[in-house]
């Protein structure tokens, strides 16, 4: 074959590879491609065959490669997709000409888009994500309530009995009852305390879950005759080794041997029970619930319903069963009921108007995030007047001009959301490591992919929400009045619509941050409350005693007078003493008691008779934990069985108006007890405001009432001392487990640690919106200084000093925010119904704070306006008059 013949069959073979490209690829540069292919092949035909079949082989393989490039790949696409396409790119290019626009505009979105994800991460998993049980809308705890009063969840094992036989809409009851379990050292391991739960056997079978390893408690694994099995959580399998082996061997639990019969799913919570400290283990519940006392309440129920039942039909139910229980209860017929609480209801109602409200101040954040976003697209659309109108003069229509902006504000969203996305995630973690330990469903809380799409949309959809505003403004402007405009360096139209969006994100501000100022007074509010006690220099911890230590009651209150007499020993301890139940941790006995012949009584039984917190502790708890004794004197430590019992100030006020209680006869459940000694109430509920009225009986005078819970007063840092503690105490008896280790001023730390991150959060949200707001100032302000140059240089050459010139920008920003200050006050009086139930000491519309508030926040917007307004200082009128 001749070189010209060779040539000749490179160009056809190279125009047969054009149809490996797309059609309008061929059209613009199919030409081309087959010029520079036919240049390789000339030159490699005066090498030889051989060099002229590499050309070809490589014509061949770039055939195939960019050829199915340009056919499928996106960016190619979006080229041949005529106008969006071409959009696309040219607003890439745009951007790439704007970096400091962007890099703000970004940062902005992702800041408040981060933030938006922490809110929605929190109360998704919270408040909406059902409980990770079978059917979980369908469990319910059980709480007593007396005379209408607010209840506990603690209840006799006779209503448990009761409950688990009901048989009809009840599927199934199960008891249960946590306690500390200590485990002695071994071989392999060391020492370790941890939180157990007796419970029924048909727990598991009504939560849904199933081993991984070995079995469940069965049937008759249950009352005083029950074996020493135990079911272990994955977390404390992998403490003991994680061996497989485990399961069918016996561990020590205290004096006593306990066959591993299972181990539990990873990542298996049960969250009935509002502790901190996870339940690592299950045990048999050794009580037979049916002959327990109907007024010793110990014991926990859960239940399941059928499926779809309403709570009404529940409540019905279960009073139906219990209703002759309750009658035999020790609340002298004070109207005891019981009621079903949906169980994810219990754990979280507390913290339910907290992230209600973090939602409101959100989505509030995020309307002034649009504002402010539409306000930056608008301010960056008039400075792109003289395009537009060169665009529209050469032939783009108004929809070209739409459609190129909303494509811009949604790549911005879209970049935002993505940003925000990653720093929500990265703030979520930081949330659940500073969380209150004791928040409902801590560890759930997360920013998974599903929340991650919906922070990611959230931007696009704000960024074409923020971008609707300059489109429609550019596209219903005409073509003469753009060219204008843009003449004179922007108009009219757009400086009023900036000025609108300002405006109101003052208004929605001025909501957020008053918010954040009631809030902030309500903590506080919160951190001057007098409790009734001093927790400054008090260690707390709790003793398990339970029967299977100590069976006999004689054995546990020798222990606790040597534990007692040991610890006053240590230096730097001034009192030491024993109760139930520690204040600010709720879960008291509820009582009925009556004071018979004492002034104050009426002859209401209701009245007379009234409910009260019955706590059991022993002498010298009084002076431990700082009670202010206000009549009387504490438990006499020598004597015991004598009956004797402390009172509260309200009972005191109630039964003895204008004398002193002591002295008088207090019954309750038949047992006379002699009043010696009148304190102020210690908080076990509320920081800011107290409870049911108190009594304070001696340990001993009832039954089967040990105190578990061990209160030290020390000299110093009650800390320094934990080590010296523990190690007395089992010096005494290395049986005992010891657990809840904590100072009573950490107890009341927790207890503030909801409204601390409520009004850290909120008020973090309100800096975010203010800053916003700010922003917005300052770009109107400075936009209204740059395109009234020329006017200004008229004023100033017409005799107008600098100073009054900046006095009339500066009224101009003043104006726009006192008309959003009335615009936000009705705002702030809508949202006092939402903040009611989070505020302490203080009402919704608290004066002094308000008007503090707005005070701040005037304050901030005038410096935001008066910054950009010195730009008329420097304005020079002779230039600009030559130039106009």
């Amino acid at each position: 074959m001749t070189a010209d013949r060779r040539l000749r069959a490179s160009a056809a073979w190279f125009r047969l590879l054009l149809w490996c490209y797309p059609a309008d690829f061929r059209e613009l540069a199919g030409d081309d491609v087959v010029e520079a292919y036919f240049d390789r092949a000339r030159v490699a035909a005066l090498r030889g065959t051989g060099s002229l079949a590499r050309v070809w082989i490589a014509a061949l393989s770039d055939a195939i490669r960019n050829g199915l490039g340009e056919r499928f790949a996106p960016a190619a696409s979006w080229r041949r997709g005529g106008n969006w396409g071409r959009d696309l790119e040219l607003v890439r290019r745009r951007l790439a000409r704007a970096p400091m626009f962007v890099v703000a505009t970004i940062a902005t979105l992702a800041i408040g888009l981060g933030i938006f994800a922490v809110v929605a991460a929190t109360v998704d998993k919270v408040l909406l994500e059902p409980l990770p049980y079978r059917d979980s809308r369908d469990l319910y705890i059980v709480q007593e309530r007396v005379g209408g009063e607010a209840g506990s969840t603690v209840l006799s094992g006779a209503v448990v009995a009761a409950l688990s036989q009901a048989g009809g809409i009840i599927d199934g009851a199960a008891g249960m009852q946590t306690n500390p379990l200590s485990m002695p050292a071994g071989p392999n391991t060391e020492a370790m305390t941890f939180r157990g739960m007796q419970a029924s056997p048909n727990l598991f079978d009504l939560l849904g879950v199933r081993p991984a390893l070995g079995r469940v408690l069965r049937a008759n694994e249950t009352g005083p005759s029950a074996p020493d099995v135990i079911v272990l959580t994955d977390s404390l399998w992998q403490r003991l080794g994680a061996d497989r082996s485990l399961v069918g061997r016996a561990i020590n639990i205290g004096t006593r041997s306990f066959t591993v019969i299972g181990v539990l799913p990873p990542g298996f919570r049960f969250s009935a029970i509002a502790t901190v400290e996870d339940v690592e283990a299950y045990i048999p519940l050794y009580a037979d619930l049916a002959a327990e006392k109907p007024y010793i309440h110990d014991y926990r129920a859960l239940l399941r319903v059928r499926r779809g039942t309403s709570p009404d039909a529940v409540r019905a139910a279960i009073q139906n069963v219990t209703r002759p229980l309750a009658a035999l209860d020790n609340h002298n017929g004070r109207g005891m009921t019981l009621e079903p609480v949906g169980l994810q209801a219990s754990l979280v109602d507390d913290v339910r108007p907290v992230l209600v409200a973090l939602g409101f101040t959100v989505v509030f954040l995020l309307l002034v995030l649009t504002l402010n976003l539409a306000s930056l697209l608008l301010t960056r659309a008039t400075d792109r007047e003289r395009e537009f109108a060169v665009s529209r003069a050469l032939g783009a229509s108004g929809s070209a001009v739409v459609r190129a902006t909303l494509l811009e504000g949604a790549i911005l969203g879209l970049a935002g959301g993505a940003i925000g996305a990653l720093l929500g995630n990265w703030s979520t973690q930081l949330l659940v490591a500073m969380a209150p330990v004791d928040l409902p469903r801590r560890d759930a809380i997360a920013l998974d992919g599903r929340l991650a799409v919906l922070v990611i949309a959230a931007g696009a959809v704000l960024g074409l929400i923020a971008a609707a505003a300059p489109a429609v403004w550019a596209s219903r402007m005409s073509l003469g009045s753009l060219l204008a405009t843009s003449a004179v360096r922007g108009g009219v139209t757009s400086g009023r619509l900036r000025r609108g969006l300002v405006t109101v994100q003052v208004a929605l501000c001025l909501v957020l941050v008053s918010v954040a100022g009631l809030l902030v007074h309500s903590f506080q509010q919160l951190l001057m409350a007098r409790p009734g006690f001093n927790a400054a220099g008090v260690l707390t911890l709790s003793l398990s005693q339970g029967s299977w230590l100590f069976p006999a009651e004689t054995a546990v209150y020798a222990f606790q007078d040597r534990v007692e007499t040991a610890l006053r020993k240590l230096p730097g301890v001034t009192a030491v003493g024993m109760t139930t139940t520690l204040p600010m941790a709720g879960g008291t006995n509820v009582a009925g008691v009556s004071v018979p012949g004492a002034p104050g009584n009426t002859g209401d039984r209701n009245r007379d008779e009234p409910a009260v917190d019955r706590i059991f502790v022993r002498p010298g708890y009084a002076e431990a934990i700082g009670m202010r004794l206000v009549d009387g004197s504490d438990f006499d430590r020598v004597r015991r069985g004598d009956g004797e019992v402390l009172i509260d100030q309200y009972l005191a006020r109630q039964f003895f108006p204008a004398g002193s209680p002591i002295g008088a006869t207090l019954v309750n459940e038949d047992k006379m007890l002699t009043i010696v000694g009148v304190v102020e109430q210690p908080r076990m509920y509320w920081l800011h405001k107290d409870g049911r009225p108190q009594v304070f009986v001696r340990a001993g005078d009832f039954d089967d009432r040990r105190p578990s819970y061990l209160v030290v007063r020390t000299a110093g840092d009650p800390r320094a001392l934990v080590p010296v503690v523990q190690k007395t105490i089992h010096d005494l008896d290395r049986r005992v487990p010891i657990s809840s280790v904590k100072t009573l001023t950490d107890i009341v730390a927790e207890r503030r640690s909801r409204e601390r991150i409520s009004a850290v959060m909120i008020g973090a949200l309100a800096a975010g919106a203010l800053l916003l707001v700010a922003m917005g100032l300052v770009g109107v302000i400075a936009g209204s200084v740059t395109r009234r140059r020329g006017e200004l240089a008229v004023r100033l050459a017409l005799g107008a000093t600098h100073r009054r010139l900046l006095r009339l920008v500066v009224g101009e920003g003043a104006m726009l925010v006192c008309i959003g200050l009335l615009i936000g006050a009705p705002g702030v009086y809508a949202v006092g119904g939402v903040l009611r139930g989070l505020l302490v000491g203080i009402s919704p519309l608290d004066p002094p704070t308000l008007l503090a508030v707005a005070a701040v926040f005037t304050a901030i917007a005038i410096v935001a306006c008066y910054v950009p307004a010195t730009r008329v200082l420097s304005i020079d009128p002779a230039p600009l008059l030559r130039q106009e």
